[in-house]
């Protein structure tokens, strides 16, 4: 009798700590879905933000200025020109391209710490820009891609005409 109860108590112990290991493993996957998803949702406010946001805003410039940009964000509008510049319409990549543009809008976007009317204006380029990228992605043909391609070199100027 002895001979199975020392074996039993293990295998209870080694089951029970299976099964809490198993239990800290899902609770700490659901911690980082449950983390991932806020991140998500904030992205999804801020981009729906950009889509909803005040149509008494226009493009304009500060008192004559150029509005500035916070430095956190200037990378990623200077990585969305080089992929323009370094886009080759003679080759078909314009769906690469879109998802890069997405990739380095979505940076762009997560960086932003601006408020106030700086912010709106930003908005007011920004919502635009995302639907031409939005749409170089949903491109059929190359040469959709290529007109939208140029919409987006020149989003990117208008860009520089109002922000520095």
């Amino acid at each position: 009798m002895k001979k199975f109860i020392i074996p039993a108590i293990i295998g209870i112990a080694v089951l029970t700590s299976c099964e809490k290991k198993q239990t800290e493993e899902v609770d700490h996957s659901e911690h980082t879905a449950q983390t991932e998803q806020v991140a998500t949702d904030d992205h999804a406010d801020h981009a729906e933000n950009a889509e909803n946001a005040d149509t008494s805003v226009a493009l304009e410039l500060d008192n004559g200025n150029k509005w500035k940009t916070n430095a956190e964000m200037l990378p990623f509008i200077q990585e969305q020109e080089r992929l323009l510049e370094a886009y080759d319409d003679d080759k078909d990549g314009y769906k690469v391209l879109a998802t890069n543009l997405k990739a380095a809008n979505e940076k762009l976007i997560k960086s932003c710490t601006m408020t106030g009317k700086s912010h709106d204006v930003l908005h007011v380029w920004l919502t635009e820009h995302m639907k031409n990228i939005d749409l170089l992605s949903k491109a059929a043909t190359k040469e959709e891609a290529d007109k939208l391609t140029d919409v987006l070199e020149h989003s990117m100027e208008t860009y520089h005409q109002y922000f520095n």
